[in-house]
């Protein structure tokens, strides 16, 4: 537990000063938060290219055998051999089936850094709620559902500027 308080601690010299910026404690709030969740959305894209990039002899060894047996299928059926086309395509299907759950697995690569930045919001916002100016209600936020919003927008921020040709490392 020490290690984990002791991590937090250096998170908090890192973005403290982006919550501390504006005057306004709100705006504090979200700036930091839009601040962290950019953090978090360029690192975990940067960790899925890695582990894309790690893997990817094998997802293209993958990639080859479906083409491969899925060719060798059509050709079945076109001699009229169904059992060797039921065999081919099995094979096809189960090559395709490893493929699609190794490149989910591989997505999830994005998704850590989520984890770890509602950890350090739960650790040093737990029990703050925001009060938003909404006329005729009372609506406040925490801090996870002000992550998510900030997350989200980081991320079509980050695809909006990445698609820009001279930025793309793609």
């Amino acid at each position: 537990m020490y290690s984990i308080t002791y991590f937090y601690s250096l998170v908090d010299k890192l973005l403290m000063p982006f919550y501390r910026l504006p005057d306004n404690s709100v705006a504090g709030f979200f700036l930091g938060t839009e601040v962290l969740a950019l953090i978090a959305v360029i690192t975990g894209e940067y960790s899925i290219r890695f582990a894309f990039r790690l893997n990817r002899e094998i997802i293209s060894r993958d990639n080859h055998r479906i083409e491969h047996f899925q060719n060798l299928s059509f050709e079945a059926l076109k001699s009229g051999d169904k059992s060797a086309f039921r065999a081919c395509n099995g094979i096809a299907n189960e090559a395709y089936g490893k493929s699609f759950f190794t490149q989910i697995a591989l997505s999830a690569a994005s998704l850590w850094p989520l984890f770890i930045a509602l950890g350090w919001m739960q650790y040093r916002f737990s029990g703050i709620e925001i009060q938003l100016p909404v006329p005729g209600h009372v609506f406040s936020i925490g801090y996870v559902s002000s992550f998510i919003v900030s997350y989200v927008l980081s991320r079509v921020l980050f695809y909006k500027i990445m698609s820009i040709p001279f930025l793309s490392t793609r």
